[in-house]
């Protein structure tokens, strides 16, 4: 009798509902038999394809920077705007984001932020939000030095005090979309909170 023919199925797809999973769920809220359930998949071939819990949750944390993270900074970059015009265009991408209907809801770094601080989350998963974070405050803050060299901004306000702001924004706004807040509510909010750039 010949053996049964491995279930195939694709990674990255795999890993896409995965991330959805755990961006509703949190990481303690997720249990293997909902990755399983939503992936299409059994435990085996997940801990074959992704390892256990932890890795696939890192996986997942860096699919979605790369799916929904990054994609937003081009617009602080856009040589036709004001800077103030480019960081509203940077929070309302990320807006439009956390508001869009066919994603979870909110931020899922900013969902895992807030799982910090408890035992709940393996320390390797820990320091790769943290690690997220950073790079996006240091993203922020060099963007923010540079504006201050090309004369753009002219308070006395750190780089790195401007940079924890927008990512005290980005973090309200994903809350208050998971709060249930509209995408136009959350433009009024970016409209007030960027009157000083």
């Amino acid at each position: 009798m010949k053996a049964g023919r491995h279930r195939t199925f694709d990674k990255d797809t795999a890993l896409d509902q995965a991330m959805q999973v755990f961006w509703v769920n949190g990481y303690p809220g997720t249990s293997l038999a909902d990755l399983t359930n939503a992936m299409g998949i059994n435990k085996p071939s997940l801990y074959s394809a992704f390892g256990n819990k932890e890795k696939l949750y890192k996986s997942a944390l860096e699919r979605y920077v790369e799916k929904h993270g990054v994609i937003h900074a081009h617009h602080l970059f856009a040589t036709n705007k004001s800077l103030n015009e480019r960081v509203q265009c940077y929070l309302t991408s990320i807006a439009q984001m956390v508001t869009e209907p066919t994603l979870p809801g909110g931020c899922f770094v900013c969902m895992s932020t807030t799982e910090v601080g408890g035992t709940c989350i393996p320390a390797a998963a820990l320091e790769t939000i943290f690690n997220i974070n950073e790079q996006t405050r240091s993203a922020l803050t060099e963007f923010f030095t540079a504006e201050i060299s090309l004369g753009n901004i002219t308070s006395e306000r750190s780089p790195s005090s401007m940079a924890n702001y927008i990512l005290s924004l980005q973090f309200g706004l994903s809350v208050m979309a998971r709060n249930g807040s509209k995408l136009e509510e959350l433009k009024e909010i970016i409209q007030l909170s960027t009157e000083s750039f």
